[in-house]
C-alpha cells in the first residue's frame, strides 16, 4: 500500500468537507473551503522545507492529484441531475484549476 503525500490527502479532506457543505446546502461554508482550496495547502504542511528535488516532487504529485480530481468531477458532472449541483461542481473544478495553474507555475520556475 503506498503512502499519500500530506498534499494529496489535505485536498481531497477539503473537498469532501466541500461536498459535504453542499449537502447541508451551507453556501457561506462552501465559499470560505472554496478559498481555502484555491490557497493551497497551509504553510504548516511545508514547516520542515525538504531539498528541492523533494520539493519538486511533491508538488508534481499534487499536479496530478488535482488531475485526478477533475476527471473524477468531470464524471460527476455527466451525471449530475440538477443546476445547483452543476454549478457547484463548477465553482470546485475552476478552484483546482487555479491551484493546479499555482503549480504549474512554482514548477516552472
Amino acid at each position: 500500500m503506498t503512502q499519500r503525500k500530506p498534499h494529496a490527502t489535505w485536498l481531497d479532506d477539503y473537498l469532501d468537507l466541500y461536498n459535504y457543505a453542499g449537502q447541508l446546502q451551507d453556501t457561506a461554508w462552501q465559499e470560505e473551503l472554496l478559498n481555502t482550496i484555491r490557497n493551497g495547502p497551509p504553510a504548516e504542511l511545508h514547516a520542515d522545507q525538504e531539498l528541492p528535488k523533494q520539493r519538486q516532487k511533491e508538488l508534481w504529485t499534487e499536479f496530478q492529484a488535482l488531475n485526478n480530481k477533475l476527471i473524477e468531477l468531470f464524471e460527476l458532472i455527466k451525471m449530475s441531475k440538477s443546476q445547483q449541483e452543476l454549478e457547484g461542481i463548477r465553482q470546485v473544478m475552476w478552484a483546482l484549476k487555479r491551484r493546479r495553474l499555482e503549480i504549474g507555475r512554482q514548477l516552472a520556475a
